[in-house]
C-alpha cells in the first residue's frame, strides 16, 4: 500500500517542523508539510466553517480560536490525501514523534481492507475490542466508551478522504472528537493499540489551548443538558457499532 505523509504545522512554529521531520526522516518518511491555519488571525465572522450554535449544543464549550484552526486544518489535509495519488494518507500533528514500529505495522494494517480511517494516539484508555492482529504487538481496535482523545496521528484510504471531509463540515466539535465518530460520518474508523507515536517536549506547549483556561469555556451547567443527551446517544451508537464488529480469534 503507497501511503503519503503529512504534518499539520504553523508558519510561526518553524522549530516543531524540523523536530517531526528529523524523526520521521529516521524511518525513512518523507513529510509533505500541510500548511495550518493559525485560529488567531480568523475572526469570528469569517469562521465560515463553524456552526457556531451547534457546537455549543453538542460540546457544551464555546470554541476557541486554536479549535477551529486544528479543524480546518485537519479537514484541509484529509482534502489533501483525496487528492492524491497514494492508496492512503497518515496525518501527523507536528508534536509528534513516530516510533520505529510504525511503518511494519502500517504495512500489515494494509493487508486487508476491514478500515477507512484509524488512529493511532490517544490520551485516554477505555474499555476496546480487538478486531485483528497487527504487526510488532499491535492490535486494531474498537472503542466501547469515548471519546479517547486525539486526533495527533492517523491514516486515512484516500476514497474515503473525501466524504469524511465532507461528512465533518460544519464543525460541531473539536476534531479529535469529531474524527473517531464513524458512526456519523460513516467511514469504518478503528484504532491501534498501543500507541504508534509519542509526543515531544514541544508539545507541553499546547497551540489549542495555549491562552486560556479550556474549563473556562463551559457553559453554565443549565446550558449543557443538550450536550449530555447528545452525548448519551452517541455513547449508544458507538457501544452498538462495536458490539457488532468481529472479535479477533484468541
Amino acid at each position: 500500500m503507497k501511503i503519503d505523509f503529512f504534518v499539520i504545522n504553523l508558519d510561526r512554529s518553524p522549530e516543531r517542523l524540523e523536530a517531526v521531520r528529523a524523526e520521521a526522516a529516521a524511518l525513512g518518511i518523507d513529510l509533505i508539510r500541510v500548511p495550518a491555519v493559525d485560529g488567531k488571525t480568523v475572526s469570528e465572522a469569517e469562521q465560515g466553517a463553524l456552526d457556531r450554535a451547534g457546537f455549543l449544543r453538542r460540546h457544551g464549550k464555546r470554541p476557541m480560536p486554536g479549535e477551529y484552526g486544528c479543524y480546518v486544518s485537519h479537514v484541509a489535509a484529509l482534502r489533501r490525501i483525496a487528492a492524491g495519488e497514494a492508496e492512503a494518507g497518515v496525518v501527523f500533528e507536528d508534536d509528534v514523534r513516530p516510533l520505529p514500529e510504525l511503518m511494519p505495522v502500517l504495512q500489515s494494517l494494509g493487508e486487508a481492507d476491514d478500515w477507512d480511517v484509524v488512529r493511532f494516539a490517544h490520551h485516554r484508555r477505555v474499555r476496546r475490542k480487538a478486531i485483528r492482529n497487527l504487526a510488532q504487538g499491535r492490535q486494531l481496535f474498537a472503542t466501547y466508551f469515548g471519546p479517547t482523545g486525539s486526533a495527533a496521528a492517523y491514516i486515512v484510504r484516500r476514497e474515503a478522504a473525501g466524504r469524511l471531509a465532507d461528512a465533518l463540515v460544519p464543525m460541531q466539535l473539536p476534531f479529535d472528537v469529531a474524527l473517531e465518530r464513524g458512526w456519523a460520518t460513516g467511514c469504518r474508523t478503528l484504532d491501534i493499540w498501543p500507541d504508534l507515536v509519542g509526543f515531544g517536549a514541544l508539545s507541553k506547549t499546547s497551540l489549542t489551548r495555549e491562552t486560556r483556561r479550556y474549563g473556562a469555556m463551559k457553559l453554565p451547567v443549565w446550558r449543557r443538558w443538550p450536550t449530555l443527551l447528545f452525548r448519551a446517544g452517541d455513547l449508544a451508537r458507538r457501544i452498538g457499532r462495536t458490539a457488532r464488529l468481529p472479535r479477533t480469534p484468541a
